[in-house]
């Protein structure tokens, strides 16, 4: 049977009971030590906070708390105080780091403040200790999640800033305030319609005062506004508010934010301008042609009368210039029919449907050139378009497929859908295929490959198409020869 470790004798004097009560009930680590560092008492907490019971510490140095390069110098410290009397510890809190029993360190805020022991006694220290390594791991979080909050908030490309609820200026981002030439400090705390941004319009000013009335009151509210930029420039924004609620629903903040889409803005209105001025000139060659294909038609009748009047050699040259009427007659055909408006006349297409009454169409054709015509549609491909215009596009490219390859072209027209609301059409032939640096510009007006071609074809086809919502395209197909495709959706 072991022997059981003496107890500690409890202090019997009343001022020792009292000092001892003090300490046992101290929260924050408390250790006194005398003018060499010899600690003469510890506090109980001493135990819960630096892992040391507070007996095993009475009688050792302070230092044993110290980490290096401290607990080296710290003997030299004492030293000096004792011979100088000074010391920058005394009467001050200051950050300490404290090595625990298991050599683990913790941070301390330190207090040290001298006691005085009556005449003929050398005084004692008291320091006090507060573990706040926490608190530094909280702050220190705190700051790295400010400064990348920071470097999103400034770095971000659009406008963006922090109002209370009453419209003052809490926050704005670099590039905001970059964008109108100001300084942060010059503008927090000022109304926002009072800041320089809405400067340039006392009209922008209220519509600002308003939209924060509203956003207070728990609406998003969106418009466009114009601010004021650097220099004399005037930026169109798409300006934004939205109310920041608490866990009770109150708005207690609102978040301004503002896009520039001043260049945006400036390619819609010249986009704008040149569609009407394309419009125009799409009228003005409407009537043109119209103008210019009846007397054509007549001058062909003419000569085509004549003809039978004239010897061998006048009528060769008389057939050759028939034939170039009848191209500028076609030409105008085809100008008419661009420059004509559309009006989709939209129900459900079947893809084979469609295919087998466009090859019906182009019967003498295929016959004549013996070329070879086969469907490939995977399932049952249906979907809403102009029929007959639709027809016309496909008809246009299987005919130019044909005509690109001498005689027995083999030519593909393939259908199959894409997603829950696409459908894919292609037409493939064998041909030579179009090189990659003029694919860009065979769907551009009187832009022809062929000899006898009006450049109309396709430009056609891209609108037919386009005014369906879809896109057509060309690649290189998998037998060489070019491959057209069509991208539609279904319900369009």
């Amino acid at each position: 049977m072991n022997q059981a470790e003496p107890k500690a004798a409890r202090p019997t004097d009343p001022s020792e009971v009292r000092l001892h009560a003090l300490l046992a009930a101290l929260l924050d680590p408390t250790v006194v030590i005398d003018p060499m560092g010899v600690i003469q008492a510890a506090s109980d907490s001493v135990e819960r906070v630096f892992l040391h019971a507070p007996g095993d510490l009475v009688g050792q140095n302070i230092k044993v708390l110290m980490p290096e390069p401290h607990r080296s110098a710290h003997d030299g410290y004492l030293a000096r105080y004792r011979e100088t009397g000074v010391t920058n510890i005394l009467g001050r809190t200051r950050e300490f780091e404290v090595v625990r029993k298991d050599g683990s360190t913790i941070v301390c805020d330190l207090s040290v403040a001298r006691a005085e022991m009556g005449p003929g006694e050398a005084p004692l220290f008291v320091g006090s200790f507060r573990d706040v390594t926490e608190r530094r791991r909280a702050e220190a979080a705190v700051r790295d999640s400010e400064r990348r909050f920071r470097a999103l908030f400034d770095s971000t490309f659009e406008f963006v800033g922090l109002l209370r609820t009453d419209g003052t200026l809490l926050e704005a981002n670099q590039t905001a305030c970059e964008s109108c030439g100001v300084r942060k400090e010059d503008v927090v705390g000022k109304p926002f319609w009072d800041t320089p941004w809405w400067s340039h319009s006392e009209e922008m000013r209220d519509r600002i005062r308003s939209a924060v009335r509203r956003a207070s009151a728990g609406e998003f509210v969106r418009v466009e506004v114009t601010q004021r930029g650097t220099g004399d420039a005037i930026l169109e924004v798409d300006f934004s508010l939205t109310p920041v609620r608490d866990e009770g629903g109150r708005v207690v903040l609102l978040i301004p934010e503002g896009r520039d889409v001043s260049a945006l803005k400036a390619a819609q209105r010249a986009e704008t301008a040149m569609l009407r001025a394309l419009a125009t000139i799409g009228e003005s060659a409407a009537v043109l042609a119209h103008e210019i294909k009846n007397p054509i038609t007549a001058v062909n009748v003419a000569l085509r009368a004549v003809a039978g009047a004239l010897g061998e050699d006048h009528k060769a040259v008389l057939e050759d210039l028939v034939a170039r009427m009848k191209h500028l007659e076609q030409l105008m055909r085809r100008t008419l029919s661009f420059a004509r408006p559309l009006a989709l006349q939209r129900s459900e297409c079947d893809a084979a449907e469609l295919y087998a009454g466009t090859i019906a169409s182009l019967g003498s054709l295929i016959a004549r050139t013996g070329a070879e015509v086969r469907c490939e549609v995977e399932g049952q491909v249906r979907f809403r378009a102009d029929r007959q215009l639709l027809g016309e596009v496909i008809a246009n490219l299987l005919a130019n497929a044909i005509e690109a390859q001498e005689r027995g072209a083999r030519v593909i027209l393939g259908a199959s859908a894409r997603g829950r609301n696409g459908v894919l059409l292609w037409v493939e032939d064998e041909g030579p295929g179009i090189p990659e640096a003029q694919r860009a510009a065979v769907f551009k007006p009187f832009v022809t490959t062929k000899g006898s071609g009006t450049g109309l074809g396709l430009a056609i086809c891209r609108k037919i198409v386009e005014e369906h919502a879809g896109t057509i395209s060309v690649e290189s197909g998998a037998r060489g020869g070019a491959r057209f495709l069509i991208h539609l959706k279904r319900d369009a």
